[in-house]
């Protein structure tokens, strides 16, 4: 197993980590923030730390990588970002035991959206912003990434195949175009631009900007972390209804998104999960009746009305 080369994109990885808390680091500042900003500038020092003696010992490793170690750098990497990631949040002090922080930041980049956290509210806006992103990162993966913008390479050994396939959680993964640096970096395009699309949506419907890139980092990697204790329950129909067209939007396989831009329009209709998800969006649930208050509702065959608030609520 070639151990040095591991280290190396180890090294990478918490490098790029720590490049993504900066915007983090900047809300903070922006805000005052202060607790949240001396977290966060810690944290980034340990991160660059642990980074540069990782590169010491694995600089000069041998560039190439097979399927085991494809596996063992994903589950390694994801250990060791989770173990710094949740830095900021500890340091800060707004979750006082380290195991209750690294519980929340697993959750981020998992996008299980589970919290140990009774008040989120209580977060400064800078670790808001990070605790999110974590949602935005898993959701794609930050091994992609780093493909996409720093690849290895490597002499015809296919190691990046090797990284996407252990990264990737379906049983096939193939390229979109020959090169997997280029495949990596059309996912990514247009993973950033959906998010960048839902923000635009949010911010129309009045959401202030913090808000807005929480929320999408949230609903593009489909895990559910909310910026208030009400979660979404607390916001307008129209946020309610943009998070549910998009949550729909980015569960669709990003593949089906390239080949629509290239106009292949049989070949993105042809995919089976995707006809399937349609299917289940296209399903309505059993008419419910408008039992009180003022609720607009519609009469449906058979004498039933339908509460347009539940409808909203079912689906999203």
């Amino acid at each position: 197993m070639n151990y040095r080369m591991i280290g190396r994109l180890l090294s990478q990885l918490v490098l790029l980590e720590a490049v993504c808390l900066i915007p983090a680091a900047a809300i903070s500042l922006g805000f005052q923030e202060w607790d949240g900003l001396i977290a966060i500038a810690i944290s980034i020092g340990i991160m660059l730390v642990v980074s540069g003696i990782l590169w010491h010992f694995c600089k000069k490793a041998k560039k190439n990588i097979g399927a085991t170690e494809g596996m063992v750098t994903t589950s390694l990497a994801w250990i060791l970002l989770s173990l710094l990631g949740c830095l900021p949040l500890f340091l800060s002090g707004y979750i006082p035991r380290y195991i209750d922080a690294l519980f929340e930041i697993v959750s981020g980049f998992t996008t299980t959206g589970s919290s140990i956290m009774p008040d989120v509210e209580i977060l400064p806006r800078g670790l808001m912003y990070w605790r999110c992103f974590t949602h935005w990162l898993g959701g794609m993966g930050v091994l992609v990434l780093l493909l996409a913008i720093a690849p290895a390479g490597g002499k015809g050994q296919g190691f990046t195949m090797h990284l996407l396939r252990a990264e990737s959680p379906g049983p096939d993964v193939g390229k979109l175009v020959p090169k997997m640096k280029k495949t990596a970096a059309i996912l990514y395009c247009i993973y950033i631009g959906m998010t960048l699309l839902n923000v635009a949506a949010l911010l129309l419907g009045g959401m202030y900007w913090v808000d807005a890139l929480c929320i999408a980092f949230g609903t593009a990697g489909t895990g559910g972390f909310g910026i208030l204790n009400s979660s979404m329950a607390s916001y307008s129909p129209y946020i309610q209804n943009v998070t549910t067209v998009f949550l729909v939007l980015f569960g669709i396989n990003f593949s089906c998104w390239y080949l629509l831009l290239l106009r292949q329009f049989r070949a993105v209709f042809r995919d089976a999960v995707l006809r399937r998800g349609f299917a289940d969006c296209r399903e309505h649930p059993s008419p419910v009746r408008n039992t009180g208050g003022n609720l607009p509702a519609r009469l449906l065959p058979g004498g039933h009305h339908y509460d347009h608030r539940r409808l909203r609520h079912h689906r999203f």
